[in-house]
């Protein structure tokens, strides 16, 4: 009986954290069909490339915490997205902010976050669709 315990623990351990995971291919995809693409990256990182038609959203860690700010997070992207079930594509400096910001922006009920994961994975990933000359590159 022990047996199935430890991974039946496991996996509602898992499937009580929250829903975010990169998908390059998707945000990709959100992109090209012109759907609001958020940098939640800093101010030096975004003045040094960013996503065409990017809008920067200031990723505040909670002092003394690993956690996002998600009140002022959320704040912000609210000013900004009329409708919480409106797709946004978001990216960050990594995966691991990304996937922060996703979570941060699902917990206070926005819906539709597509998760591009990484600045310079996503620009690579754009870059292959910027030879067919699209209207972001």
């Amino acid at each position: 009986m022990r047996r199935w315990i430890a991974p039946l623990s496991l996996a509602l351990l898992v499937s009580t954290q929250a829903n975010a995971y990169v998908d390059v291919d998707h945000a990709v995809d959100e992109i090209e069909n012109g759907v609001m693409i958020i940098d939640a990256r800093n101010d030096n990182d975004f003045n040094a490339g960013n996503v065409h038609n990017s809008l920067q959203v200031d990723m505040t860690i909670r002092p003394l915490s690993d956690e996002i700010d998600t009140r002022s997070l959320a704040y912000q992207l609210r000013r900004v997205v009329d409708d919480k079930n409106q797709t946004v594509v978001i990216y960050s400096d990594t995966d691991e902010n990304a996937n922060k910001a996703e979570a941060a922006l699902r917990k206070v009920g926005f819906l539709d976050i597509v998760n591009g994961g990484n600045y310079e994975g996503l620009k690579a990933a754009l870059f292959r669709l910027c030879q067919k000359e699209y209207w972001f590159c």
